[in-house]
């Protein structure tokens, strides 16, 4: 698993009963998905309505594999996972459209002033 996958993983649902395969891309650094056994990964959803803290991503923003469906990776929902609910990686975002996606996490956690 490395920074930029894009992965099919199994997410719970927020009632913790049951589950749903879903799209998301690895933000973790290398170095951290080599010694944990979880990574830190961006959701990913065919929902393209506008929406803050989002960029739209389609198979132009993709270096290798092919991304199904124009989609919006959302920057507001960051959640750690465990490796072994990975189902495989189809798809790697290309570095300017992953500096994009940084950008965003940084204007969501930047300090108000």
């Amino acid at each position: 698993m490395r920074q930029q996958d894009i992965i099919w993983v199994r997410l719970p649902f927020s009632s913790l009963e049951g589950s749903k395969v879903r799209p998301a891309v690895i933000v973790s650094n290398n170095d951290y998905n080599g010694i944990r056994p979880d990574v830190i990964v961006c959701a990913i959803t065919s929902k393209l309505e506008d929406t803050r803290y989002s960029i739209v991503i389609d198979n132009k923003n993709i270096s290798q594999g092919k991304l199904p469906l124009k989609s919006r990776i959302r920057a507001d929902k960051i959640m750690q996972i465990e490796k072994n609910l990975i189902i495989k990686s189809f798809a790697r975002l290309d570095n300017k459209t992953f500096d994009l996606l940084t950008k965003e996490i940084i204007n969501l956690i930047q300090r108000t002033k």
